[in-house]
């Protein structure tokens, strides 16, 4: 505090007032003469009573205001009084704390505390209140510790996010690599390159309810012109074929569950849609009138793959898979490896004596039967064009589901056509019973090459021989 050039001066601090007079003393010396001497009268108040103090220096003043207010402070912490801008920001401290009760010294010891807490996580207090408040309302006022719990037990068990692409990639990959057959690995990318035509995000943000819709969407595929598209007509998928997508969608997600990129210990998704009970249809089967004019307008290398099919009820995998030492011509059967089988399962089915002409031209050839195709798919493509140009009808299973149904008729008891194509009898008994005739299996199984049409499969054989050697 600096000296005045005026008296008497007030001075404030503290919540006190400080009146300060300037009064010089006189005294008088051993020589009988006058001196005066600087000093101050300094006057304030203790509650009702007026005091006065005396000081020989400014300094010394100084000294006492000092220790005048902070006696008072320790008499009485809460009486402060602020002046200017320090008032002004109490003030608005008090005014903000209004709303939420709290006095200003407890709101500043709390807002201390919490950016101690916080100073790890690189937050001020605002920014973490209102991350906070933005989980809460998302969680729907679920206890905070519930939620942590909930994540170091699932959630924690997540290591990466994956999309939809991503996971499928890695999972046909991984089946390949597992020995899994190749009918089932068809199958999975058939079903799940369809699924990722609609899901191409982060599969761990796919809820249940967009795979329910999905599955109830699905339309029924269709050949036309060799591909395959949805029917125009907008026909929903059955209920199997809705299972059999489900099925690959579930396997999907257990796999991506496996692999942390969804939570584990907790049902998926997909899972959690529901399984279509299945009333078990009419099978498509051909008439013998309408399987003559197939094979009458079918180029002959793709005449063995269907032929098999037709009259030995093989599969397409099984079909597409064979090399002609697998066609034992001596033993009249058709070898099919556990490999090879759909079921990993090896059995041995009939050539028939029908079925035999249709194959002698190419015995004692060797090597892949279906050379010309790199993949089951395109090979059938083929055969599904070839089939439209002569006005035949194939629907899903057409070939197999022929073979079958001609042969439980002839008629053949289901347990031995259930060894024959590696199914069950209870499959057979529930989808294939009096569907044929007696008189149309007899036809069906009397199917033979014409003098043309075997001049034409000697030719091809003759052509395959040279291919195969070279």
């Amino acid at each position: 505090m600096k000296k005045p050039k005026k008296f008497p001066f007030e001075h404030q601090a503290g919540g006190i007032i400080f009146r300060i007079y300037f009064a010089p003393l006189t005294k008088l010396q051993n020589d009988n003469t006058q001196k005066e001497y600087e000093s101050y009268l300094v006057k304030y108040y203790e509650g009702a009573r007026r005091v006065s103090n005396r000081r020989s220096s400014w300094p010394e003043v100084e000294t006492l205001i000092e220790e005048v207010v902070t006696a008072r402070r320790q008499q009485d912490p809460e009486r402060l009084e602020l002046t200017g801008l320090d008032r002004r920001v109490y003030l608005a401290a008090v005014e903000a704390l209004k709303p939420v009760g709290k006095t200003v010294d407890l709101a500043a010891i709390d807002y201390s505390a919490a950016s101690k807490i916080l100073e790890p996580f690189k937050l001020d207090v605002r920014q973490a209140v209102q991350l906070l408040a933005n989980e809460l309302k998302r969680v729907e006022g679920v206890p905070l510790p519930t939620i942590v719990d909930f994540y170091l037990l699932h959630g924690k068990s997540m290591k990466a996010k994956k999309t939809v692409p991503q996971v499928i990639e890695e999972f046909v990959e991984n089946l390949e690599k597992d020995g899994r057959g190749d009918y089932h690995v068809r199958d999975i990318k058939n079903r799940l390159g369809r699924f990722v035509e609609s899901f191409t995000g982060n599969i761990n943000e796919i809820e249940e309810r967009d795979i329910s819709k999905w599955l109830q969407d699905l339309k029924m595929i269709v050949w036309k012109h060799g591909v395959r598209v949805e029917n125009e007509q907008g026909t929903p998928v059955s209920q199997r074929t809705r299972n059999n997508y489900r099925d690959a969608i579930c396997e999907l997600f257990t796999y991506a569950r496996k692999r942390g990129y969804l939570p584990k210990g907790l049902p998926t998704p997909a899972a959690e849609t529901v399984r279509m009970k299945v009333v078990p249809g009419k099978n498509h089967i051909l008439t013998p009138d309408e399987a003559e004019r197939l094979l009458k307008n079918l180029s002959p290398h793709l005449v063995p793959y269907t032929v098999l099919k037709l009259f030995s009820g093989l599969r397409t995998e099984e079909a597409f898979g064979l090399k002609w030492e697998d066609l034992r011509f001596h033993s009249d059967s058709v070898v099919i490896e556990a490999k090879l089988a759909k079921l990993r399962q090896r059995r041995v089915p009939p050539i028939l004596p029908n079925l035999m002409k249709w194959l002698a031209p190419f015995q004692g050839l060797k090597g892949t039967i279906n050379g010309r195709y790199s993949t089951p798919q395109a090979l059938h493509k083929a055969v599904v064009r070839e089939t439209e140009e002569a006005k035949v009808i194939l629907r899903r299973n057409t070939f197999r589901n022929c073979y079958i149904s001609y042969r439980v008729a002839e008629p053949n008891p289901s347990a031995v056509v259930a060894e024959e194509t590696g199914t069950s009898t209870r499959m057979i008994k529930s989808n294939y019973l009096e569907l044929a005739t007696k008189a149309d299996a007899k036809k069906w199984f009397s199917i033979c090459p014409s003098k043309v049409q075997i001049a034409l499969l000697k030719a091809f054989a003759a052509e395959s021989k040279q291919w195969l050697a070279g």
